[in-house]
């Protein structure tokens, strides 16, 4: 694997980063209350239902808790009462959890990649916060089904759906590396060594075939479906197969550290630089990411939830990062410089009423899907990334 290192980042790039940064206190309060005042006059409309992946012309509609985004819905008002302490906040919280536990008996799309995305910010984070065991116990039991239904020890990587498999859609994507992390806490909490070893064999599988020589990612590898021999790179969310798209990208930004929070392996340290100094490298003059990164100027959509959850990595990986390390303050400039930016340009006025606490969000743009939209991931990693920089100290959920 090439290394990569702080010289290798282009000059004038670099020095956006350097120095020290920190988002002037009153601008990062005034953006706590502004959220939790917009989540607050919203409880009563969505204590029973969940919004759909992205909104709508701006406007969230009303299910089930049936999609992958549902549990960080839940994980923003989690994150609202730790940020507020306000009891409304996670009474709605706790209201919800019932709703997990009829999906996981009626098996409603729990046969997907994105089980850690529902349960984690929802579920572990209810444990976590509150001690209730029995939420416990249905989080490891989704972790056990999770497991033994979607993991594939022979190709030592999470399948993107098990339907897809039947239909030769044998893959894997960046996507699963933020929901490996289900599989490590579970491991963690029962002591099942197999949950962490194919958490881990995620990581290893997404660094060796899905991360490119330049820091570039495919957004999926398809796999031979009997042999699940590594056959190539594709993507469905970005610009064109070649292309690196920037959500996806940011799932590694983020996922890489977590998976070093619970191994150590030196390894996760090395890619999640290389991808990282990629991002950097590719982000445009404001910093709000556009929606792939083979745009770096020009009238192509934002993606403002890319940015946030870059945030929520850096300042992850910061944890593990010794003064010295010159990557420290590059991530933690870096990291307030983007939020600040999307505090700045995707939280405002915009002319027209919107659901979401940040707007510019572009869910899928080849199908045209949620282009310049809200979308409920969105709002979740811009409320822990506003947690992070006031309480560095968080015991974070993943």
């Amino acid at each position: 694997m090439m290394n990569v290192t702080e010289e290798e980042l282009r000059p004038e790039r670099l020095e956006r980063f350097s120095g020290t940064y920190e988002i002037p206190k009153e601008k990062l309060e005034r953006a706590i209350e502004m959220a939790l005042k917009k989540l607050e006059r919203s409880l009563s409309e969505w204590t029973d239902t969940f919004p759909g992946t992205s909104s709508v012309d701006y406007r969230y509609e009303h299910g089930a808790n049936d999609n992958w985004e549902c549990g960080m819905r839940t994980g923003t008002y989690w994150l609202a009462y730790e940020l507020s302490g306000n009891p409304k906040f996670r009474e709605v919280a706790e209201k919800q959890l019932e709703t997990y536990r009829e999906r996981f008996e009626k098996k409603i799309r729990v046969d997907d990649h994105d089980v850690g995305f529902v349960y984690t910010p929802s579920c572990v984070a209810a444990y976590k916060i509150t001690g209730d065991k029995q939420v416990k116990e249905l989080a490891l039991a989704v972790a056990d089904y999770y497991y033994s239904t979607g993991y594939t020890k022979e190709g030592g990587f999470i399948l993107r759906g098990w339907s897809w498999q039947k239909q030769g859609g044998c893959r894997t994507m960046m996507d699963t590396l933020m929901n490996a992390p289900f599989l490590f806490w579970a491991g963690k909490e029962s002591g099942k060594k197999e949950y962490m070893e194919a958490a881990l064999s995620q990581s290893r599988t997404t660094e060796k075939l899905l991360i490119r020589e330049d820091g570039s990612s495919f957004h999926h590898y398809q796999f031979e479906p009997e042999t699940y021999r590594p056959l190539y790179g594709l993507t469905l969310q970005g610009y064109s197969n070649d292309s690196c798209w920037s959500r996806g990208h940011a799932w590694g930004v983020y996922g890489f550290p977590i998976a070093y929070s619970y191994t150590k392996e030196p390894f996760l340290k090395e890619i999640h630089r290389k991808i990282t100094y990629y991002m950097l490298n590719h982000l445009p003059d404001d910093l709000i990411p556009y929606w792939d990164y083979t745009f770096t100027e020009g009238d192509q959509p934002r993606d403002s939830s890319a940015a946030v959850v870059n945030v929520c990595g850096l300042l992850e990986m910061c944890n593990y990062l010794s003064d010295d390390e010159p990557e420290r303050a590059i991530y933690q400039n870096a990291a307030a410089r983007m939020l600040e930016a999307v505090i700045d340009g995707c939280t405002g006025d915009i002319g027209r009423e919107y659901d979401g606490l940040i707007c510019h969000v572009t869910h899928a743009c080849p199908q045209k899907r949620g282009v310049d939209e809200c979308a409920v991931y969105g709002d979740y990693f811009y409320l822990e990334a506003l947690l992070r920089m006031v309480k560095p100290e968080w015991n974070r959920y993943w």
